[in-house]
């Protein structure tokens, strides 16, 4: 019989995991330079604070899910964590502090076991540490009333994003240029079949700009949650060396069940299907070459020149569009 206790951590797991996983999302679509922002402005700048919003305090969730789940399974009962509050330094910390003697763990996890404790890591745990703690979820509301109050969130942001923007590997930057790719040709073919109005359903979602720079932030916060959601699997899911205390593990649901599929992956794969949303990168490159050619045919057919085959990808014959995606990893 499935108790309380065992709804209540998967619930609170999933909620947690969701909300993790929409701030990463957010975060991802933050410009950090007016130049290159969608319409030359900032008004999409408000994302970055959904952003934190939404990771801070799935975050601060999951770090309290392992901390609970790693007393109860070691000592029989779930520890107090009202006095953590919303310190994120300190739940890492905390986490950190867990042992997992006794625990088992795949090759595969345990490679993820290693919290991310770098100089830059340190500065983003920091950033995410103001943002949690108030001063900087509150500050556009706190700068109407109070003259000193700091308004700094996203300048810390665009600091850090310089910093990561050359972190971001070669097969997440291919990532992206296909992800960009997806709102032309799903338009051109909606509109070829005569769904033009349909796809107007479609189009904020799949306009939604992603920033390198900003990319390469979220993919360090990734790492962090990916630390924690691998401890979380682990603590849930093998038994404890001490065979007198193991039951306790089975009244614990496996909650890494839950974490596994969002965020226990390597980087590139968790851009991959969570952030670009694919679920075979390679089936997608064939499907839009071939929907390339397929708009370039049509455009052929109304410009006898041809010249402009197919401006989004900047070819000029037939022979150019079938390599138009050499340049993304293979």
């Amino acid at each position: 019989m499935i108790t309380s206790t065992w709804k209540n951590l998967v619930v609170e797991t999933q909620f947690a995991n969701e909300l993790t996983l929409t701030g990463l999302r957010r975060l991802s679509a933050v410009p950090t330079d007016p130049v290159e922002a969608m319409y030359g402005s900032d008004d999409q700048n408000y994302a970055l604070h959904v952003g934190m919003y939404s990771y801070s305090s799935g975050l601060e969730r999951l770090c309290k899910l392992a901390i609970a789940c790693h007393g109860y399974v070691t000592t029989g009962e779930f520890p107090e964590l009202q006095k953590y509050s919303h310190k994120i330094g300190k739940l890492l910390d905390a986490v950190a502090d867990l042992s997992l003697e006794g625990f088992g763990s795949s090759k595969y996890r345990s490679k993820y076991l290693v919290r991310p404790d770098g100089d830059f890591e340190k500065e983003l745990t920091a950033t995410v540490l103001r943002f949690a703690q108030g001063s900087g979820r509150y500050e556009h509301l706190d700068s109407l009333w109070k003259d000193k109050a700091e308004v700094k969130t996203y300048e810390e942001w665009c600091e850090l994003a310089a910093k990561a923007k050359d972190s971001v590997s070669a097969e997440v930057h291919g990532l992206i240029a296909l992800k960009e790719s997806l709102a032309n040709v799903i338009e051109s073919e909606m509109i070829n079949l005569e769904l033009e109005s349909t796809h107007e359903s479609m189009r904020p979602d799949l306009e939604i700009q992603l920033y390198k720079p900003s990319v390469g932030v979220m993919l360090s916060l990734f790492r962090m949650v990916r630390w924690v959601s691998t401890i979380l699997d682990v603590v849930t899911d093998s038994p404890h060396h001490d065979e007198a205390q193991s039951y306790r593990i089975m009244n614990l649901p496996t909650l890494g069940e839950v974490v596994a599929v969002s965020f226990i992956h390597s980087s590139v794969d968790f851009f991959n299907f969570q952030i670009a949303r694919f679920s075979d990168d390679e089936v997608v490159k064939e499907e839009l070459d071939e929907a390339y050619k397929r708009m370039g045919e049509r455009e052929m057919d109304e410009d006898d020149d041809g010249v402009e085959v197919c401006q989004a990808r900047g070819a000029t014959n037939l022979d150019e569009i079938g390599s138009a995606f050499d340049f993304l990893p293979k």
